[in-house]
């Protein structure tokens, strides 16, 4: 693959990460945002004692009880919890592509351990 053609994909990869960023912030934004304005924040109030919480039970809580803005901020982070994945992974085609297999296969390796880190993280 010429020089020019791993730059372009790089460049590619880097604006993924750019918009990806941006994205996020502004689920984020309008996920907190709205959340403080409409009223249905609790406040760090809530924050005071940990409480285990299943996140799939946290996700149809905040669905049916129809808490918009804290889906959108939870979409923002999902987001930003995927952007090193989904770098990881780009970089692994980037060097397939090459032709470098070492390095292909070890970027898989660290796709495959990230993406096993984050699924034992969540507690189902």
């Amino acid at each position: 693959m010429s020089i020019e053609r791993t730059q372009e994909l790089e460049l590619k990869i880097s604006y993924i990460l750019r918009y990806g960023v941006f994205l996020s912030a502004i689920f984020l934004g309008i996920g907190w945002g709205g959340n403080l304005l409409s009223g249905q924040s609790q406040g760090l109030y809530h924050y005071q004692t940990y409480q285990s919480v299943n996140f799939i039970q946290s996700m149809e809580k905040t669905f049916t009880q129809g808490q918009w803005f804290v889906l959108l901020s939870y979409l923002g982070l999902m987001i930003l919890i995927s952007l090193p994945l989904i770098r990881v992974f780009l970089t692994g085609v980037l060097f397939a592509k090459n032709k470098e297999k070492a390095m292909s296969l070890m970027a898989f390796a660290v796709f495959a351990i990230l993406l096993g880190s984050f699924c034992l993280g969540i507690d189902l």
